[in-house]
């Protein structure tokens, strides 16, 4: 394990719901009733996390529940039979967002506090899934879609401008911003052997059409490209923007320049850990490594 990781992680299964310190220690287990939860995000101060709730089964009246770090005090945030899910927390603390199927055809964007008041919808018209807060907390970074593939972009929130930042053969999608605000991380299939061009190395999973590879772009758009080619469907960023946490056959680590790889395994987990994870400094609650 690289000397310099330091904070915990949570992560899931698809079915519950996990927090470890980054070492793999302080493995604990945080939800465990029947049906899914998981797609966690930390509170900045590390003591809450926002989650989907899928327990009626995924994409069947899906909520947004934040709950201690422990698990415990679980509430309904989003209380709204449409599918809510994709959760993030502002840096701040005062807000989350998160992507709700409400307004019919069109996913849109929505901003509740962590109390539950101040729901309201975000003037985007643009198709919004799994948003990430950009670290001033001014703008969102999503994976949206006008035609049959999703792309990256970012919106403001105020004017409700947005920006397409890539457009390439295959979806680019799961954005996160990173904590400097310097990067957006993504995965992208458009390093599949299916969708890459004849004269570009292509890589494949045994599934046609199903390898994700890790990118970053400025966000302004420009600087794309390549982390790394290994497989890769979710990322997170460590909280001082140096490492990469990137959920594939199992959660890895690497440096933005693909270097450092290193697998995140909590001590006492049987099977290789996954789902979508998110990092924490947890300051005010942190566990020794």
């Amino acid at each position: 394990m690289p000397a310099d990781l330091t904070g915990r992680v949570v992560f899931d299964d698809f079915e519950d719901l996990f927090t470890a310190s980054i070492s793999g220690s302080h493995l604990r287990q945080i939800t465990a009733q029947p049906g899914s939860e998981f797609d966690a995000a930390w509170s900045p101060d590390g003591q809450g996390v926002v989650y989907r709730d899928s327990r009626r089964g995924i994409n069947n009246d899906d909520e947004i529940y934040v709950a201690s770090a422990d698990g415990s005090d679980a509430r309904n945030l989003s209380a709204n039979p449409a599918n809510d899910w994709g959760p993030d927390w502002s840096s701040d603390g005062e807000w989350i967002v998160f992507n709700s199927d409400r307004d019919g055809s069109l996913l849109s964007g929505y901003l509740v506090r962590p109390d539950g008041s101040d729901l309201r919808r975000i003037d985007i018209d643009v198709w919004v899934e799994y948003p990430s807060f950009s670290p001033d907390g001014t703008r969102i970074v999503f994976e949206g879609h006008s035609g049959s593939d999703y792309d990256i972009y970012v919106g403001d929130l105020a004017t409700g401008e947005t920006r397409q930042l890539t457009d390439s053969p295959g979806g680019d999608g799961w954005p996160a911003w990173s904590p400097d605000g310097e990067w957006i991380a993504f995965t992208s299939e458009r390093d599949d052997c299916l969708r890459a061009p004849p004269d570009q190395d292509c890589w494949s999973s045994g599934e046609p059409g199903e390898h994700r590879s890790v990118w970053l772009i400025r966000p302004d758009g420009s600087e794309q490209h390549r982390v790394t080619p290994e497989s890769g469907q979710f990322v997170a960023w460590s909280p001082d923007a140096q490492y990469l946490m990137i959920s594939g056959r199992t959660l890895y680590v690497l440096r933005p320049d693909g270097t450092g790889r290193w697998e995140f395994w909590p001590e006492g987990l049987e099977l290789p850990p996954g789902g979508i994870p998110d990092w924490t400094a947890a300051d005010g609650m942190m566990v020794s490594n």
